[in-house]
């Protein structure tokens, strides 16, 4: 039987050592902010457009990180393949459209959440490998802007 390969692109916001996820409705999972392209988007487009409607941010500065394969997220049978952008997030982020709970979670300690398997296989791993992570820095009129660069060497 042929796999289903999901492709996606996510957001690795990372703020004071902590990374951002999410879980949708009806759904136990927490995944990374992003997700699929429509139609001929760009990962970039994707991305703003993603992040737009389930954090209601913009972000400045995406860098791609790496790409990681994993089981796919409550789809069996599937792969999903996440190219992971970090990127700053502008705004303060909270849960919009089919997203219901917004977590931060520290990288380098347990969290007790079930988290997709790319986030907890590959994801998380290659962060606390990277280690050089930026915190929260304040924007535009006393607005907090989520700093979540992840410098690169």
């Amino acid at each position: 039987m042929a796999r289903k390969w999901i492709h996606k692109v996510g957001l690795a916001a990372i703020s004071n050592g902590c990374l951002l996820v999410a879980r949708k409705r009806n759904s136990d999972i927490f995944i990374l902010p992003g997700g699929k392209p429509e139609g001929s988007e760009s990962d970039l487009e994707t991305l703003a457009r993603e992040i737009d409607e389930e954090l209601g941010c913009g972000i400045a500065n995406p860098c791609l990180c790496d790409v990681f394969k994993d089981v796919a997220a409550g789809e069996s049978g599937s792969v999903v393949v996440v190219r992971l952008y970090s990127a700053t997030l502008v705004g303060e982020p909270k849960p919009c459209s089919e997203i219901e709970e917004l977590v931060w979670i520290d990288i380098k300690a347990p969290h007790g959440l079930r988290l997709a398997p790319s986030i907890e296989n590959g994801i998380l791993p290659y962060l606390r490998k990277r280690g050089r992570l930026t915190g929260a820095a304040s924007g535009r009129g006393g607005n907090k802007m989520v700093q979540s660069l992840l410098e690169l060497v």
